[in-house]
């Protein structure tokens, strides 16, 4: 079991090249990924999100892209000759009109704006993509590590909760027993004390009992209660993502455990039911993190 709380960072470098992935996880009900990117890579993006969704399928992931450049053949200078005609020009006017000295040197016109133009060469997107495909396969490792790691983590935490909900069912099964008995006897004190003497007619009150007998039975609710117990320690011990399961599953704890809750008058039982519900909110806090 994994969970979608992670983080993955690796780098690789050939040539001068240098690309750094980075990325992190969190909840999300689906895969959600969004991939911030430098211009020059963009052609990349689409193959990111690709060895993204094929390692993972669930959580909302933010991966940072930054790309270095040392190569000395990365960049190109050149003049732009129109505006280095019109400074020379402009400097000829200052001398023959105004009479200022002629200073103007090589270094002083390098140091005009918009005279030389730099320019960024072609990239080798098959080195880049190269690199790249390292970088992310590295960083997914790393981030599976991660969420398998935090998934161990949720998952004896899981199964300690479960524990707990499968011993407050055993009690709830125990006093369940006594629940009708409690009730027959309680209803033949209200009405022999109602009949003030007069004999009480059993087959009525055997009739009544049954009725409530029938009407609050918890034996179906407990019954699935174990069952659901199993099935999700099932689901912590497997190796695919389960998460959108377990939330399917803890759905169902909680409606057996609110029907057990208004089927039951016995105040043990309700405080019990209490503690159930109580167990099964903090599984479902836990599962919403399950990849």
């Amino acid at each position: 079991m994994n969970s979608m709380t992670g983080y993955g960072k690796a780098a690789a470098e050939s040539d001068g090249r240098k690309i750094t992935v980075e990325m992190k996880s969190v909840n999300h009900r689906f895969l959600d990924v969004t991939v911030k990117i430098p211009k020059v890579l963009a052609f990349l993006e689409d193959g990111i999100r690709k060895a993204v969704a094929e390692n993972f399928s669930r959580g909302h992931f933010d991966v940072y892209v930054t790309y270095e450049n040392t190569r000395e053949d990365n960049l190109s200078l050149s003049i732009n000759e129109g505006v280095a005609r019109e400074y020379l020009k402009i400097k000829d006017i200052l001398v023959l009109k105004y009479g200022v000295t002629d200073d103007f040197s090589v270094t002083a016109m390098m140091k005009t704006p918009d005279l030389i133009a730099v320019e960024a060469q072609d990239e080798d997107e098959e080195a880049l993509k190269t690199l790249a495909v390292t970088a992310v396969g590295e960083a997914c490792a790393q981030m599976k590590r991660m969420r398998a790691f935090e998934g161990e983590k949720l998952g004896c935490d899981i199964l300690k909760k479960t524990r707990v909900i499968e011993e407050t069912v055993a009690e709830i099964k125990k006093l369940s027993g006594g629940v009708v008995e409690n009730y027959r006897e309680k209803l033949r004190e209200r009405i022999e004390e109602a009949l003030n003497g007069v004999a009480v007619d059993e087959a009525r009150l055997l009739n009544e009992v049954a009725f409530f007998s029938d009407k609050a039975s918890i034996d179906e609710e407990i019954t699935r209660l174990e069952s659901h117990c199993n099935h999700l320690k099932d689901m912590v011990a497997a190796q695919t993502p389960m998460g959108k399961n377990m939330d399917f599953l803890v759905q169902e704890f909680n409606r057996e455990a609110n029907t057990i809750g208004s089927k039951c008058n016995d105040i043990a039982i309700t405080k019990l039911v209490l503690v159930l519900k109580n167990e099964i909110e903090k599984i479902r806090e836990q599962v919403q993190n399950v990849e």
